[in-house]
C-alpha cells in the first residue's frame, strides 16, 4: 500500500510540473492566433490570464487530490485502535503526500515565475485585444499608462477598426529628450527631432512599431536592416516636448483584413531633465499596447461634433433688467498684545546637595514640567536615575568617561565627578510656543526673524508694528486683502460672493489675537430677459469637442502657437487688428487695448488638447478670481462678443494626374482657382482628396492628416470661408462658406463659483464579481473641464505655498500593472434642448486581476468648464454620492466621511 501510495504522490507531482511547463511554453506561442481563432470567442481574454487560469485550476485540481490523500492518512491513524502497523502506514501515506504537495506548489511557483519573465521579455505585447476606446490591451508595460509617465495614447490600447494611414499620438507627462527619440533619415544617425530638415525619422530601436504575429525584430541598438518592423515614420513634436506624433510613410496593415500592430517604447527614451530612461520609476522600463488595423483607408475628414461646443452658439446678447452686485466677504483681525515668540526651555538653577560635586546640563526638553532630580544610587554607583518633580523616574543613564549622562528627549548631564549618593535640583523655565495666525491652510508664525512665514515681532514693539508687519506677510495670500487700522488689520475677500464666508481665519492665542470671522459675501444675482442662450459667466473655459482624434500639434500651445489653426477673437465685424489706435478694449479683436494701440489679433491664452485627442479647450491669461482649492480663475472679457475661429488645411497639390495614381478614386489633378489657387486630386464628381499638405500643415486634420470639414459636408473643399454655426443650415449666411468653421456666443459680467458635485459612480462602493474589462464610470452635475479629466496630480502655487490636487486615478495592491486613461463625453439630459448639460468620465483600463481590490479617486484638480474644482465636501442630498461629508469631515474615503488623509493626501 505505501509503495502504491509513492507512486501515486511522484505520478501526482511530475504531473503538475510537466502541467505547467507546457502551459508556460504555451505562452510564448501562438497568442495571435488564440485572439483570432475560434471566431474570436476567446479574444476578449488576455491568453497568458488564460493560461495562469488553466494552471491554476490544474494545480488545484492536484493539491485537492493531495488533501485528499492526507485525510485518508489520518483516517487509518484515528481507526488504527494502537495497532502499530496502521499507524505506520498512515505515517508513510501522509509522508508522502506532504513530499507531493511540496512538488505540486514548487511547479506551481516556478511556473508562475517563467510565466512572468517570458511576458516581461517579450514586451508585454501579446494578448492584447479590447473594445473601441479601452477596455483592455496593456501587458507588463502598463504601468507606464496612466499611473506613471504617458498620459494618453492613440490608437488607444485595445482598439479595432484602426485606418491604415493613422498617426500614432503619445503624450508623456515630462519633456522628452528629444535625439533619444529621432535620427537622421540619411545619415541614421541620433539627432535632435526638427533641427535639421531631415532630422525627423523614429529610431526604430527606440520606437518599436510591428505586427504583433511576426514579433518585435528590432531587440538591438541599431535596429537590423532586414527587420519587419516599421522603421520609417516620421515624428512631428509639440511646443512643449511632451506629445510625440509618428506619422508611418507607409499605410499600415493590409487590404486584405485585419492586423494586429504592437507599439512599444523602450527605454531608450529618455527624460529631458536627466537624461534617464521616461519609465525608470514605472513597473516595467517601457510602455507598450496593441490595437488592430482594418483594411481601410481614412479619407473622411473632421468635423466639429454638432451642438458639442461650449459656450454654445448665441447670436443675441441678453438685456438687464435688474442687477444685485455681488458683496465681498469682510472681517478683521486685532492685535492686543504682543504675541508669544518662541523660547526654548532654559536652566534656571542647578543646586547640588553638601556632598555632591558640580553638573552642568544641557536641556532636550518640550515638556511643561519645571523640576528635575538627578541621583547616583549605591545599586548603579555609575549610573544616574532621573526623576521628576513628583519623584516619578524618567530615565536612566550610564556616565561616559567624560562625566556625561544622556537623558534622551530630557537633557544632557555633565558631572566630571559623580560619587555615588550626589544629588542634584534642577529647576527649569519650560519652552514657550509661538502664537500663529492661520489663514485657510496657510500658517503664519510670530518669530524673532521675518523667514518664510514668520511675522516678526522683537522686544519693544508695539501692536501697530506688529499688525503692520502681519499685514506686509500676508499680502501674498490669494484669497483675501489686508489693510491695517492701527492696530486692527481689516480683511476682505479679493472676489465678491458668498465663497468669501467660507475663508478660515484662525489663531493658537485668542486673547492676544482677537479674530472676526469673514462674513457679509453674498452672490451678484441678476434677472435678464435670455434672448437666445444665456450670457456665458466670464470664468467659462471655451471647448471644442471634435468627431474624431485630431492631430495635437496644430490645435495645442499658447495662442500664438495655435494661431494658424484656432483662435478667439473678437466677434464685431468693426474690430480692428493689432497696431490699429484704439480708446477701449472692445474696439480690439484681442479685447486688449494699450496706450491706445491695439496688441495682437486674438484673446492671448492656451489651447489644451484632451479626450483622447478629441476636446481642445481655450484658458484665458486674465487672472479674475480663486477658486474653493486656492487656484487661480482666469476670465474672459467681460460683457464681451466672441468668436472661435478654427481652420482647416491646405489640401495636398498635384501638377499632373499622374501625381494622383495612389489616390484613387481621386485620381485627376484638377484646378481650384481662383478659390484655392492650386490644383488638388479630385474624384469623378469634383470632390477633392481629403490629405493636407504635409509640407505646410497649416490648420486643422486628424490623426489621418485629412483637413477639417467645417461645413459638415462630408467633403474635403480647403480653407475657402467660414461656415458659422449659428446659423440653421438651410440660412442664406452660410451659401458657399466652406471649410473654415466658426461660431459666435456672449460673455457676462459674472462669474459661475458652484463647484462640481459627483452624481453617480459606476461601479458603486464594495461592488463585487464585476467585469474584469468594463470601464469605470463617474458622472457628473455639470459639463467638465476635459483636460482636468486626465490622470495623476497637478502641482499649483497658490502664492504662498505649493500644494499637490489630484485628478483621476485607479489603484490596486495587487503587484500585476495596471493601465487606465480617461475618456469624457457630455450628455444632454435636462432640459433636451440639443446641447450638453453633464460629463460622464469612463476610467478605460487593462484588464483587471480577478479576485483583487481596486481603488477609485476623483481628486480636486478635476475641475468643472467653469474652472471651480471638485471638493467631495461639495455633497447634494439625492444628487452627490452619500457619503455625508462635512466641514469638518471633507473627505469621502470608501463610502465615508473623514477628515484623514495619507501624507500623501489620498485615502488611507
Amino acid at each position: 500500500m505505501t509503495k502504491k501510495v509513492k507512486l501515486i504522490i511522484l505520478f501526482l507531482g511530475f504531473l503538475g510540473v510537466m502541467l505547467a511547463a507546457n502551459f508556460v511554453l504555451a505562452a510564448d506561442f501562438g497568442i495571435s492566433q488564440v485572439n483570432t481563432g475560434l471566431a474570436g470567442s476567446l479574444s476578449s481574454t488576455d491568453p497568458r490570464l488564460l493560461i495562469g487560469r488553466i494552471i491554476q485550476v490544474s494545480l488545484g485540481f492536484l493539491g485537492a487530490i493531495v488533501v485528499v490523500i492526507i485525510m485518508y492518512a489520518g483516517f487509518l491513524w484515528m481507526t488504527s485502535d494502537g495497532e502499530e502497523e496502521k499507524i505506520t502506514q498512515a505515517k508513510g501515506i501522509l509522508k508522502n503526500a506532504i513530499i507531493g504537495l511540496i512538488i505540486i506548489l514548487s511547479s506551481f511557483g516556478i511556473a508562475t515565475y517563467i510565466l512572468a519573465q517570458l511576458s516581461a521579455a517579450t514586451g508585454g505585447t501579446g494578448g492584447n485585444v479590447g473594445t473601441g476606446n479601452g477596455g483592455g490591451g496593456l501587458d507588463t508595460g502598463a504601468g507606464a499608462i496612466g499611473a506613471c509617465t504617458v498620459v494618453s495614447t492613440y490608437p488607444a490600447s485595445g482598439q479595432q477598426d484602426v485606418p491604415r494611414n493613422t498617426s500614432i499620438i503619445i503624450t508623456f507627462r515630462e519633456k522628452v529628450k528629444l535625439d533619444s527619440v529621432c535620427i537622421d533619415s540619411i545619415a541614421k544617425t541620433a539627432c535632435v527631432c526638427g533641427v535639421t530638415a531631415t532630422c525627423n525619422q523614429i529610431n526604430p530601436a527606440a520606437v518599436r512599431i510591428y505586427k504583433t504575429d511576426l514579433g518585435d525584430a528590432c531587440t538591438s541598438n541599431p535596429c537590423p536592416a532586414g527587420s519587419t518592423n516599421e522603421k520609417n515614420a516620421i515624428v512631428g513634436v509639440s511646443t512643449d516636448n511632451r506629445t510625440l506624433v509618428l506619422s508611418p510613410s507607409n499605410y499600415l496593415g493590409s487590404p486584405d483584413g485585419n492586423t494586429p500592430y504592437s507599439i512599444k517604447f523602450t527605454n531608450l527614451i529618455k527624460r529631458a531633465s536627466d537624461g534617464v530612461s521616461m519609465f525608470k520609476t514605472c513597473q516595467s522600463d517601457f510602455a507598450a499596447w496593441n490595437f488592430t488595423v482594418s483594411n481601410k483607408i481614412d479619407l473622411t475628414p473632421p468635423v466639429v461634433a454638432p451642438s458639442s461646443m461650449s459656450p454654445f452658439p448665441d447670436n443675441l446678447q441678453d438685456t438687464p433688467l435688474s442687477i444685485t452686485p455681488a458683496q465681498v466677504a469682510a472681517g478683521a483681525v486685532t492685535v492686543k498684545a504682543l504675541p508669544q515668540v518662541y523660547e526654548a526651555a532654559k536652566i534656571d538653577t542647578i543646586t547640588a546637595s553638601d556632598t555632591t560635586p558640580v553638573a552642568t546640563a544641557v536641556l532636550d526638553y518640550h515638556g511643561s514640567v519645571t523640576k528635575f532630580e538627578v541621583q547616583v544610587t549605591n545599586a548603579a554607583p555609575n549610573k544616574a536615575q532621573l526623576f521628576d518633580v513628583d519623584n516619578n523616574p524618567l530615565g536612566i543613564a550610564d556616565f561616559d568617561s567624560n562625566g556625561r549622562a544622556v537623558f534622551d528627549g530630557f537633557m544632557t548631564l555633565t558631572a566630571v565627578s559623580h560619587p555615588v549618593g550626589s544629588l542634584w535640583d534642577i529647576r527649569i523655565s519650560p519652552e514657550k510656543l509661538a502664537d500663529n495666525l492661520t489663514i485657510n491652510s496657510t500658517v503664519y508664525t510670530f518669530a524673532t526673524s521675518s523667514e518664510n512665514n514668520n511675522i516678526l515681532v522683537l522686544p519693544g514693539y508695539t501692536t501697530e508694528t506688529v499688525a503692520s508687519n502681519t499685514v506686509a506677510k500676508i499680502s501674498g495670500e490669494p484669497s483675501i486683502n489686508a489693510t491695517r487700522s492701527g492696530s486692527v488689520i481689516n480683511l476682505t475677500a479679493k472676489v465678491g460672493g458668498k465663497s468669501g464666508n467660507d475663508i478660515a481665519v484662525t489663531t493658537t492665542n485668542s486673547e492676544v489675537i482677537e479674530i472676526i470671522p469673514l462674513k457679509g459675501g453674498t452672490d451678484r444675482s441678476e434677472v435678464k430677459k435670455y434672448l437666445e442662450q444665456p450670457d456665458r459667466p466670464m470664468n467659462t473655459v471655451i471647448q471644442v469637442n471634435f468627431n474624431e482624434a485630431v492631430n495635437p500639434l496644430q490645435v495645442s500651445g499658447s495662442a500664438d502657437e495655435a494661431s494658424s489653426s484656432i483662435k478667439v477673437v473678437n466677434a464685431s465685424p468693426t474690430s480692428k487688428l493689432g497696431g490699429d489706435v484704439c480708446s477701449v478694449n472692445s474696439d480690439c479683436r484681442s479685447y486688449k487695448c494699450d496706450s491706445g494701440f491695439c496688441v495682437g489679433d486674438y484673446l492671448a491664452g492656451n489651447f489644451v488638447i484632451s479626450n483622447g485627442y478629441k476636446t481642445v479647450e481655450f484658458i484665458s491669461d486674465h487672472e479674475c478670481g480663486i477658486n474653493g482649492c486656492g487656484e487661480k480663475i482666469y476670465c474672459l472679457p467681460a460683457n464681451s462678443h466672441l468668436a472661435v475661429k478654427l481652420k482647416s488645411a491646405d489640401l495636398k497639390i498635384c501638377a499632373a494626374s499622374s501625381d494622383c495614381l495612389t489616390n484613387g478614386p481621386f485620381s485627376t489633378c484638377a484646378s481650384t482657382s481662383p478659390i484655392l489657387g492650386y490644383s488638388t486630386c479630385q474624384n469623378s464628381i469634383g470632390e477633392n482628396y481629403p490629405t493636407a499638405d504635409l509640407s505646410k500643415l497649416n490648420g486643422v486634420v486628424d490623426a489621418s492628416l485629412n483637413s477639417l470639414d467645417g461645413d459638415r459636408s462630408g467633403a474635403a473643399d480647403g480653407p475657402i470661408d467660414f461656415y458659422n454655426d449659428n446659423y440653421q443650415a438651410s440660412s442664406t449666411e452660410n451659401i458657399n462658406k466652406k471649410d473654415k468653421y466658426e461660431w459666435s456666443f456672449f460673455v457676462s459680467d459674472k462669474l459661475n463659483l458652484d463647484p462640481p458635485v459627483i452624481k453617480e459612480i459606476n461601479p458603486i462602493q464594495a461592488e463585487k464579481a464585476l467585469s474584469l474589462a468594463d470601464p469605470v464610470n463617474i458622472t457628473f452635475d455639470k459639463v467638465m473641464m476635459n483636460s482636468t479629466l486626465t490622470t495623476g496630480s497637478s502641482v499649483v502655487n497658490n502664492g504662498t505655498a505649493t500644494v499637490e490636487h489630484h485628478l483621476i486615478n485607479i489603484n490596486s495592491v495587487s503587484p500585476s500593472p495596471l493601465g487606465y486613461w480617461i475618456l469624457a463625453d457630455n450628455q444632454d439630459v435636462s432640459p433636451l434642448d440639443g446641447f450638453p448639460d453633464i460629463t460622464v468620465a469612463r476610467i478605460f483600463h487593462s484588464p483587471f486581476i480577478e479576485a483583487a481590490t481596486y481603488k477609485t479617486q476623483v481628486g480636486s484638480g478635476v475641475k468643472d468648464i467653469y474652472q471651480n474644482c471638485y471638493k467631495p465636501s461639495a455633497y447634494i442630498p439625492a444628487v452627490g454620492p452619500a457619503c455625508g461629508t462635512t466641514e469638518e469631515k471633507p473627505s469621502c474615503c470608501f463610502g465615508q466621511a473623514t477628515s484623514t488623509l495619507g501624507s500623501n493626501g489620498n485615502c488611507q
